[in-house]
This record gives structure tokens, C-alpha cells and sequence, in this order.
């Protein structure tokens, strides 16, 4: 018995490196050809093929029922030399292939090793700062409406803090092209960047500014207000926050419940929150007073204000003959979410009823 342990041990390991798919054509040959040696041998478990799956796999995963065997001799023989030591060593080979599978892909996944070239609409979260980081994971998890899938992106030598909740990627450089691609930057819908230093934050912007997709939104956290200006100079389209905790603390000393509003504004988990619409097919003549009040009596949506490149400087509570045109950012207060469509069907709703509003 040690002897055959071992031999099952040594095949174990001899077929780590071997390719699934030559594994199960040996173990469908193997199965074929034993199920041939029956049928010429006249055993009934070749009868049928339920039959002769059924007792292949009780033979070959060595449970043995005992409630079907062959009667004949040659069909004792066939089983004894052939069946059972061939049935029996494939099998072990596939749970030892499985096992290497299984435990390779979970080391790879707690080691950063991992490879999500192929993700689509995800969230890339780069840097690891403890408490600070897991609070920003927190709340991408707390907004039911995003994707679920984050890929945590980082430099320092840890294993996947959060194993249950994020996908994990870990290198020696966020300037190596290819580290960041392996998080799926080319296919992330959002990328946050947030590190305690800004120098490093204008690093990794620059180098996944270059590589990140189309449509993809990239945000880096600021400390210093000169860091945030240079990027936005140099990286059109990418958005900087800044700290505004000074500003918050004297903005609620002379008017009181200012933070309070702020925090209210930021929250995903609880009542209404700010969210960010890109306006399509807008009719023309629309204009932000239309928007605002169809928004509130049909949704019960505060628009806060619009954004675009040729109405930049108005941007929150605009006037209500601002012009509206496809493309521009629309900023509101909701409890959800609201689609393009649901703020197109508003203005087309306002401007194909003007006898009703002269009534």
C-alpha cells in the first residue's frame, strides 16, 4: 500500500504542469476504451451509458458500491488490470490538478499577482493608507448603483487587505505601464488616486492618465491647492479634490449646520444624495429653469447646477435662461440615480406642452 501512496503522489505532481484539456482527453480515452473491454467482455454496466458512467466513476473514485461488478473472467480481468489502475490514477490526477488550481489562484489573488486586463467597468482604487483607504472602499461599496468590482492597486509589500471585497494587484512601481495594466486600468470605468504625499499623487496621475480608457473618470486627492492646479493644467479632464476642512470649520462658525449639509451631501448609505448626469439629445430652446422645476415636481430632484465648456463660470445655481445643450454635466440632489433619458424625457415634456403652460 505505501508503495501505490506513493506512486499516486509522484503521478499527482507529474501532472501539475500538465494542460487540462490533454488531461480530460486522456480520462475520456481511458474511460471509452474501458467501457469497449466491457461491452466485448458482455457486462451489463456497458449496457447502457448511465450505467457505464455510473460505474466508472464509483470505481475510478475508489468508492465501490459493491451494487454492480463484472461476472465474467475477462470482464474481472479487464477491470482488475486495466479499469480500476487507470480509472483510479486519472482521478487522483484531476483532484491534484484541481487542488494546485484552486490553491495557486487564491495565492495569487492575496498576493497581488493577479491579472484584470480583461475587467470592464470597474473601480481602480491605487495606494494603501490603512483607515483612509478602507473608508474609500466602504463608501464605493456602499453606493448600490456602482459596479461591484474594485481592483486595489499598490506598491507596499501587504497581502490583499480586503479579500472578500476587492480584487488585488501588487507591484515595485505605479510608473510600470504594464503593473497598471494588470489592475485593468484600460478598461476601468473610475480611478481614484489618494496617497499622503502629492508628489507621488502627480506621478501616478501621469502615468495612468496615459493609459486609462476613454471613458474613463480619473480623480486624485489633493493636499496642496498648487498640486491640484498644475494637474488640472496638465491632464485635461482629470479632477482634483483638495482638503476643505478649514474652509468647512470657518464656513460653520458663521453659518451654522454647513458641515452638516456637506456631510449629508456625501453620503451614499442614507436619504438623498449628489449625483452627476451627462445630458443627451437635448431639445433645443432648453434651458436650466425648466430643467430645475420638471426635476422637482416629477422626481422630486434638486438640480444643484450644470457644467460645460462654454458656461464654466455659473456653474451651481445658473440663472433659469441659462442655455442647456447636449453634453453639459447636470449636478442634483436625489435619493437615486437618475438616467439621461429620464432628464431628456423632462425637457421634452416642458417644450412640447407650451399651450398647456400659457393656459
Amino acid at each position: 500500500m505505501p508503495i501505490f501512496q506513493q506512486l499516486l503522489k509522484a503521478l499527482k505532481a507529474s501532472t501539475i504542469n500538465v494542460s487540462w484539456s490533454f488531461l480530460f482527453m486522456l480520462a475520456i480515452a481511458h474511460m471509452t476504451t474501458s467501457w469497449a473491454l466491457m461491452a466485448l467482455s458482455g457486462e451489463v454496466m456497458a449496457e447502457s451509458f448511465t450505467l457505464w458512467v455510473y460505474y466508472y466513476i464509483v470505481s475510478a473514485s475508489t468508492v465501490g458500491y459493491g451494487d454492480m461488478s463484472p461476472v465474467s473472467a475477462a470482464g474481472q480481468w479487464g477491470v482488475a488490470l486495466y479499469v480500476i489502475p487507470g480509472g483510479i490514477s486519472l482521478f487522483a490526477a484531476l483532484i491534484g490538478k484541481a487542488t494546485v488550481s484552486v490553491s495557486t489562484f487564491w495565492r495569487n489573488q492575496m498576493q497581488g499577482k493577479g491579472n484584470y486586463t480583461a475587467l470592464r467597468g470597474h473601480t481602480v482604487v491605487i495606494g494603501w493608507h490603512g483607515e483612509a483607504t478602507e473608508k474609500i472602499i466602504d463608501i464605493l461599496k456602499a453606493d448600490s448603483q456602482l459596479p461591484d468590482e474594485i481592483v486595489l492597486c499598490v506598491v507596499k509589500d501587504i497581502n490583499n487587505p480586503r479579500p472578500a471585497d476587492v480584487k488585488f494587484v501588487k507591484g515595485a512601481s505605479f510608473s510600470d505601464a504594464d503593473f497598471l495594466k494588470r489592475a485593468g486600468i484600460e478598461g476601468a470605468s473610475r480611478v481614484i488616486i489618494y496617497d499622503q504625499c502629492d508628489e507621488r499623487v502627480a506621478t501616478v496621475a501621469l502615468s495612468a492618465y496615459h493609459l486609462k480608457g476613454a471613458g474613463c473618470h480619473l480623480v486624485a486627492h489633493c493636499d496642496n491647492p498648487a498640486t491640484a492646479t498644475m494637474l488640472r493644467r496638465t491632464l485635461p479632464g482629470i479632477e482634483c479634490t483638495e482638503a476643505l476642512a478649514l474652509e468647512m470649520l470657518v464656513r460653520s462658525a458663521t453659518d451654522a449646520g454647513i458641515s452638516r449639509v456637506v456631510n449629508e451631501l456625501l453620503a451614499v448609505d442614507h436619504g438623498a444624495t449628489q449625483f452627476q448626469t451627462r445630458l443627451e439629445q437635448v431639445p433645443e430652446g432648453a434651458v436650466f429653469g425648466t430643467l430645475f422645476s420638471n426635476a422637482k415636481a416629477q422626481h422630486n430632484v434638486t438640480v444643484l447646477g450644470v457644467s460645460s465648456c462654454s458656461h464654466d463660470s455659473d456653474m451651481l445655481n445658473p440663472p433659469a435662461d441659462r442655455p442647456i445643450q447636449s453634453g453639459d454635466l447636470v449636478y442634483y440632489m436625489a435619493s437615486q440615480r437618475l438616467t439621461p433619458e429620464q432628464f431628456g424625457s423632462l425637457l421634452v415634456a416642458h417644450t412640447e406642452s407650451p399651450a398647456a403652460v400659457s393656459a
